[in-house]
């Protein structure tokens, strides 16, 4: 007869806190902003990139009217966000 696994013993808050600001580090070395950081929780932004290669050649293609299009998603991009939360066992989750 065998024993169920018991539950992984809960982290510290100190060693949570260790492991957020490590996997938030990952996230700043790949070119996120970190947004906040409190109890366990991070929230990391980033702002989608414009394929500038087909762009210009469809503004080229066009005579310049494609840059109106350019402009408008150069000055309205959108933003990703991600949370990242560390649990009292110690994983790491995004969301």
């Amino acid at each position: 007869m065998t024993t169920p696994n018991p539950a992984p013993a809960a982290l510290s808050d100190e060693s949570r806190a260790q492991l957020l600001n490590a996997e938030v580090a990952k996230y700043a070395q790949r070119g996120w902003t970190v947004q906040s950081v409190a109890a366990g929780q991070a929230v990391v932004s980033k702002n989608k990139r414009i394929g500038w290669f087909w762009n210009l050649i469809l503004v080229l293609l066009t005579g310049g009217l494609w840059l109106i299009y350019v402009v408008y998603r150069a000055l309205n991009r959108k933003v990703q966000t991600v949370v990242i939360t560390v649990d009292p066992t110690g994983r790491i989750r995004t969301s």
